[in-house]
């Protein structure tokens, strides 16, 4: 066994020089005049080419219980899963001067298509109406020591490459994330606000502004009329608020009350600005992470629909008829009662003289029931349309109607995948309008499309089937959520469930609990009757911390709860992030510099940098460790690890002195259990953390 899974016999295990070592003990008893067995023998070359062909029958022989194995699966159900599409966050501009226009929703954008490279489209998932007005600009605005200062996070929230910020906000102090536009507007304005890290609710007060005349930030007017979707930047939403009257651009360059960080910061272009007071009341500093604030923005999926009804066939009468798309995997629409609601299905039966009737509508269903019913099943992953079996005169026993003899069939829309893994792209890449739309002068993508996955190996369903068989898609161990938590999405990339847990004598009890009482750390319900699960995306190692999106939250949500038992209460999370800060001294050869192998420390940070590049990688949370494959939930680290990986070669150098420090939590509250161990040994993690990076470490290079 290995694993806890039994390994199938070998059913014959010679290999090809087995065979002809074999066949050579028989030439003395068979033919004893046949003396030369050298391999130039023209014999000896007949055993050899007899050994390869029986060979090859041992490798087909040795596959049959593989075979087996894989029939069993189709047997009960199991199926690929199909490729995910990617998706993105589509930013239009229109014409100055142009009324505001309406994207409707499917309107196709797609990345430049050159001679080795077809062009990826994308669709867009919700009608938008586009003001001729663009956000180009977005400052930070922070207390300083003799006035506020701004730094510029265009590149981080606002635009290209949205690589999301951290905003800190002191205790007693107020921040402002200033967004500025070309020119202003009266129309309805529409702010898309997505956060990676939202502030606890009532921690912070949070107050929309606008520039006017000669008043500079934070002391802008208040906007009136807002609809805060964030709830004060509290979860990801939809801000919407009027075009400000009297609006007035300002230039931050003109500002006396407020100053660039530095000379590289300086922004010296008139702009209207919306400002995002935060103001923090309480007597702790608190964070949040903002991924994006988009303007004239709509989101867009690599999945297509398509343009005109599709014929599927004619019935024929017979029972469990079925019918194939022409275009599959169907896409399927998250956090959504009916994900396939794209999906219409129509029959139309015949008349008098080859005429037809007119088209019905059939409705999907996950079974047939007994009788007749104008419904269909339908299996998402072939693309496959599959009829009932009831017919009133001669199958009145049946399971869902046959449709008439005759009768046609068509999908007259649906909705599919087009592309998977391959739909991951970079920001800026989809730049190209495929659908006309009357004063549309462009299109991008600011942040990177992300979600795509292809279609799930043969040797990844194998893996998975002996777990289907013993849940059966129903939530009872902590083994069962994690897996179906995998099945919800192909996004999440670590999940651990966390059964209930309380207090024991061998714990660190916090003041005011007592043994017996459920574990309070990580601001989770350990509670009996409660589970936790903690689920992670793959986000690329430019995101140190990687949240799951709401979205995704609520489609691991709504997966599980199906399947849950009906006593459990579930909370489906995102990580808790502890950084680890590394203190490590590496010593270089003086020699090594001599001969070019590695630059002098004194002079170049290039071995400072490598480390510290490195460090960052090995302790990523998804794409960490030596194998890349990341940190499990609640997995601790030790030095040895972590020494192998960054070590010199011996020809360059050697590490002397390497350490590991747990730092503060990077959750609230960041109270953890206390644990009591060798000091920059290891760290060893609660149940419930996921290592990530410190913001510094301690590198120190010398030669010797």
């Amino acid at each position: 066994m290995s694993n806890g899974r039994l390994i199938p016999p070998n059913l014959d295990d010679r290999t090809w020089q087995d065979i002809v070592d074999q066949a050579k003990t028989l030439i003395p008893k068979f033919a004893p005049e046949w003396t030369d067995h050298n391999p130039s023998d023209l014999g000896i070359t007949l055993v050899e080419l007899f050994a390869w062909i029986v060979e090859g029958m041992i490798y087909r022989l040795n596959r049959v219980p593989d075979r087996n194995f894989v029939e069993f699966l189709s047997l009960i159900g199991v199926t690929l899963d199909p490729a995910t599409p990617a998706s993105a966050n589509l930013v239009y501009s229109i014409a100055p001067g142009s009324p505001p226009t309406l994207v409707p929703k499917g309107s196709q954008a797609a990345t430049q298509q050159t001679d080795d490279t077809p062009a990826l489209v994308f669709e867009t998932d919700a009608d938008k109406t586009v003001l001729p007005v663009n956000l180009t600009h977005a400052l930070y605005i922070t207390p300083g020591l003799l006035a506020p200062k701004y730094n510029v996070v265009t590149g981080n929230i606002a635009g290209a490459p949205l690589e999301s910020s951290t905003f800190t906000i002191p205790a007693g102090e107020t921040t402002t994330i200033a967004l500025g536009f070309d020119s202003a507007t009266a129309q309805q304005m529409a702010l898309n606000v997505r956060l990676r890290e939202p502030a606890p609710a009532g921690t912070l007060n949070v107050t929309w502004r606008y520039s006017r005349a000669a008043l500079e930030p934070p002391n802008w007017n208040s906007i009136i009329g807002v609809n805060d979707g964030s709830e004060g930047l509290t979860k990801s939403g939809v801000v919407t608020f009027p075009g400000p009257p009297l609006w007035t651009g300002q230039n931050p360059n003109d500002w006396n009350t407020v100053l660039a960080a530095d000379f590289a910061s300086i922004v010296d272009t008139s702009r209207f600005w919306i400002g995002v007071s935060i103001i923090n009341g309480g007597l702790v500093d608190r964070r949040i992470v903002v991924e994006h604030m988009l303007f004239n923005d709509v989101p867009a999926t690599n999945a297509l629909t398509i343009g005109t009804a599709e014929t599927l066939g004619t019935s024929t009468g017979e029972p469990f008829q079925a019918f194939e798309l022409r275009n599959s995997p169907l896409y399927k629409t998250p956090g959504v009662a009916n994900p396939y609601h794209h999906l219409v299905i129509e029959v139309r039966q015949p008349a008098a003289l080859g005429e037809f009737g007119p088209w019905t509508m059939w409705s999907r269903v996950d079974d047939f029931a007994a009788g007749a019913g104008d419904v269909y099943r339908m299996n998402p992953v072939l693309g496959v349309i599959e009829f009932g079996s009831h017919d009133p005169v001669s199958a009145p026993g049946g399971h869902g109607s046959i449709p008439e003899v005759g009768s046609e069939i068509r999908a007259s829309t649906y909705r599919y995948v087009a592309g998977g893994a391959n739909g991951n792209l970079p920001a800026g890449t989809i730049s190209v309008p495929r659908s006309a739309i009357a004063g549309v002068i462009g299109v991008t993508n600011p942040g990177a499309a992300i979600g795509g996955s292809d279609q799930e190996t043969v040797e990844e369903a194998k893996r998975r089937g002996p777990e289907v068989l013993r849940n059966r898609y129903r939530a009872v161990t902590p083994e069962d959520y994690e897996y179906l938590a995998r099945e919800a999405t192909t996004d999440v990339r670590k999940v651990r469930a966390l059964e209930p847990r309380l207090f024991t004598a061998f714990d660190t009890i916090p003041v005011g609990m007592n043994q017996g009482d459920p574990w309070t750390y990580g601001a989770l319900n350990r509670a009996p009757g409660n589970v936790n699960v903690i689920v992670v995306p793959d986000d690329s190692v430019n995101v140190p911390q990687p949240q799951p999106t709401p979205e995704m939250l609520r489609e691991v949500d709504d997966y599980l709860t199906e399947r849950r038992t009906v006593t459990v209460a579930l909370n489906v999370t995102g990580a808790r992030y502890l950084p680890v800060r590394v203190i490590v001294t590496v010593r270089i050869w003086s020699q090594a510099v001599a001969l070019g192998l590695v630059e002098d420390p004194l002079v170049s940070n290039q071995v400072l940098n490598d480390l510290d590049s490195k460090i960052r990688r090995y302790l990523h949370p998804t794409r960490g460790k030596a194998d890349g494959d990341g940190w499990a939930i609640g997995e601790h680290i030790t030095i040895a690890g972590l020494f192998d990986f960054l070590k010199p070669t011996d020809e360059v150098g050697f590490i002397s002195d390497i350490q590991v420090q747990a730092q503060v939590p990077a959750y609230t509250p960041p109270d953890r259990p206390i644990v009591i161990g060798p000091p920059g040994v290891w760290v060893q993690l609660a149940d419930y953390e996921l290592i990530c990076s410190a913001a510094n470490h301690t590198i120190t290079v010398t030669t010797i």
